[in-house]
């Protein structure tokens, strides 16, 4: 088990652009990356990792079920750390809810994006047995981006325009929220959104935009 490195954009893009490979067998190795992934969210600020962001190209994410959009547990429950290996996404609902994603390989960075409100997933867990998840509000929001870094999908794809991007900044210390919303815009007016080439994606994407 181990802590491993965070990959970060703009360095690391090829490799989270990249689509990931299924799980063959849910055997050692696979189990073994599973516990260096839980090692190394329990060291972050984040309600879930997948593969591609430790540089492993594998179908396998972990979800944190149970947070609101703060990262606090919900109706006083303790948080569940989920793994799902070969996740598919077998139904979801039409109804979908505008919130922020925030990324750990994106630090920094904050969007508005579209997410259905209701996720079904089908996986294997950590010992191969195929398990069916339905994850509800802010939980989907979370499985459908782990899920996406799985295709290569960043959030940044899912974004419909740069002005719902925003830098994370600290407030002055008299404020008191200690983190404000700068709009992306305002730092880089001469970015615009890219088309994206990726197949199967129905909204805009965009390329590096990070400095």
């Amino acid at each position: 088990m181990a802590v491993r490195k965070v990959l970060l954009l703009p360095k690391y893009e090829k490799i989270l652009r990249r689509k990931s490979r299924p799980v063959k067998s849910v055997n050692r190795s696979v189990r073994a990356l599973v516990r260096d992934l839980r090692e190394t969210l329990a060291t972050q600020d984040g309600v879930g990792l997948a593969a591609p962001q430790i540089g492993v190209l594998q179908r396998v994410c972990l979800v944190v079920r149970g947070t609101d959009e703060q990262g606090e547990s919900v109706e006083g429950r303790e948080p569940e750390v989920i793994a799902l290996i070969n996740p598919e996404i077998t139904a979801q609902s039409h109804e979908v809810a505008r919130g922020y994603d925030g990324c750990l390989s994106i630090p920094g960075l904050q969007g508005y994006t579209n997410r259905p409100t209701t996720l079904h997933v089908r996986a294997l867990d950590e010992v191969g047995n195929v398990i069916d998840y339905e994850f509800t509000g802010f939980d989907a929001r979370v499985a459908a981006h782990e899920i996406d870094h799985l295709d290569g999908v960043l959030f940044l794809d899912r974004l419909e325009t740069l002005d719902d991007l925003f830098y994370l900044v600290d407030g002055p210390d008299e404020e008191e929220e200690k983190v404000r919303m700068l709009p992306y815009l305002e730092v880089h007016p001469e970015y615009r959104l890219m088309p994206n080439e990726r197949e199967g994606m129905p909204t805009r994407g965009v390329k590096t935009i990070m400095d």
